[in-house]
């Protein structure tokens, strides 16, 4: 028999159960092998016995009696059979060999057989390593999937939030561009009452100009008066007709002195209260700015959502900063960004802390949105919020000479940046948020 050659690739998958039949098929031929060797044996042992027991009997014959023919003659026939059993044996012999040979032969093919077997083993102790270290790939991939599929549900969420967030930002907006047209409006309406009183006011300022020069017309005539009456006082009895009508005049003058007095009062007050009104208007103007530059910056930063930030801009998140390379102090950095259509950096997280500390140089001081020059002792940020998370450097806000109202952030290598309180007229660099 022929070594029967068998060709699998790396990807066939063989199972315990069909290896084992197939090596049960492979054993069939040895067993085979094995029967005819013991039949063959079986065969040259009985092959044996007969010649021996023919030897036996053919020396007794010889021994025996000449006359016992029909011993001889049986003899003869045990000498024909055991010719036939020789040449019986002879064949048996010559099967012997051929059997002898193919037994070699099969022992070969068991050999080649056991090794194939050996080899068919080693390629399943593999594939089953394979086949594990796949079902560990699969079952990595299927969680690695699991937890895709879940980080695209919540960014699916994050979505729709961050659509119905930009739609309620566009509504906003819409409520803002209307409130601000109405403020404008209410802003020309109230400068025209404005106008209109600085109007009366110069009126009356020169009203009282002409009754100050007429006062004043009147105390010389009064002067002058008192003057002449010392005089007429002397001549008392020629000029009594005078005295008494010149004391009449001087009464008159008098109530209209006490009139025009009274008058300057009335006023002065009118004056304080016009001042107050400007002073008041003028405050509300500057509160309406104010509003109206906030407006002007959640506008902007509403339309700038999805744009990239502009020039020497830095992009974090959804906002844009800028940091200026001249110093100003607080007032003047605010109004700064403020034209750039941004305002002072409001800082919400600690990322945005490191963010912004990461945007300066070693060791350099900017000024931020935050102050408590309001109240003291409460920071606030400019949009209006309570500064709640604080980074402030050790020792920090210590309101040196109680007139550090405004806030800086200094850069550090290591950790976020710390927070200081400093004078408001420092002139510091800046960072704008947009």
């Amino acid at each position: 028999m022929g070594k029967k050659s068998i060709l699998r690739t790396d990807t066939d998958f063989i199972s315990p159960s069909q290896l084992k039949v197939d090596f049960q098929r492979r054993k069939q031929p040895s067993r085979c092998v094995t029967v005819c060797l013991g039949l063959l044996c079986a065969v040259l042992l009985a092959g044996n016995i007969g010649q021996f027991i023919y030897y036996e009997i053919i020396s007794r014959l010889a021994s025996a009696d000449p006359t016992q023919t029909s011993l001889q003659f049986q003899g003869d026939r045990l000498q024909d059979g055991y010719d036939a059993s020789t040449a019986e044996r002879k064949q048996l012999e010559a099967k012997l060999s051929n059997l002898t040979e193919e037994r070699g032969q099969l022992q070969q093919s068991y050999t080649a057989l056991t090794t194939e077997r050996n080899e068919f083993k080693a390629s399943f102790n593999n594939l089953t390593n394979e086949n594990d270290q796949i079902e560990a790939s699969y079952y990595t991939l299927k969680r690695e999937n699991d937890q895709l599929q879940t980080s695209y549900n919540n960014m699916q969420k994050s979505h729709n939030n961050l659509t119905a967030t930009k739609d309620q930002l566009q509504t906003n907006n819409s409520n803002l561009q209307r409130e601000k047209d109405e403020l404008q409006t209410l802003c020309i309406t109230l400068r025209e009452n404005r106008d209109q009183l600085q109007s009366n006011y110069s009126s009356l300022k020169i009203n009282k100009e002409q009754l100050q020069a007429s006062y004043n017309t009147l105390k010389q005539e009064s002067n002058q008066l008192q003057t002449s009456y010392n005089n007429m006082q002397k001549r008392l009895e020629e000029l009594q007709t005078n005295h008494n009508n010149l004391t009449a005049a001087k009464d008159q003058l008098q109530t209209n002195n006490r009139n025009l007095q009274r008058e300057k009062d009335e006023l002065r007050t009118l004056s304080i209260t016009l001042r107050e009104n400007r002073d008041q208007l003028q405050s509300n103007c500057s509160s309406l700015k104010i509003n109206k530059d906030q407006l002007q910056i959640s506008f902007n930063t509403t339309s700038t959502t999805d744009r990239p930030c502009q020039t020497s801009w830095s992009k974090f998140e959804m906002s844009c900063y800028f940091v200026s390379t001249e110093k100003k102090n607080w007032e003047h950095s605010r109004r700064h960004c403020i034209r750039k259509g941004a305002d002072l950096v409001v800082i919400d997280s600690k990322a945005e802390q490191a963010f912004v500390n990461g945007l300066l140089t070693s060791d350099q001081e900017a000024w931020i949105g935050m102050t408590d020059s309001a109240t003291e002792g409460t920071w606030m940020w400019v949009d209006g919020t309570p500064v709640t998370t604080t980074y402030w450097d050790a020792g920090q806000p210590d309101n040196v000479g109680w007139v550090q109202d405004c806030g800086d952030t200094k850069q550090k290598s290591s950790g976020v940046g710390v927070w200081n309180d400093e004078r408001c007229s420092t002139k510091k660099n800046l960072i704008c948020e947009q």
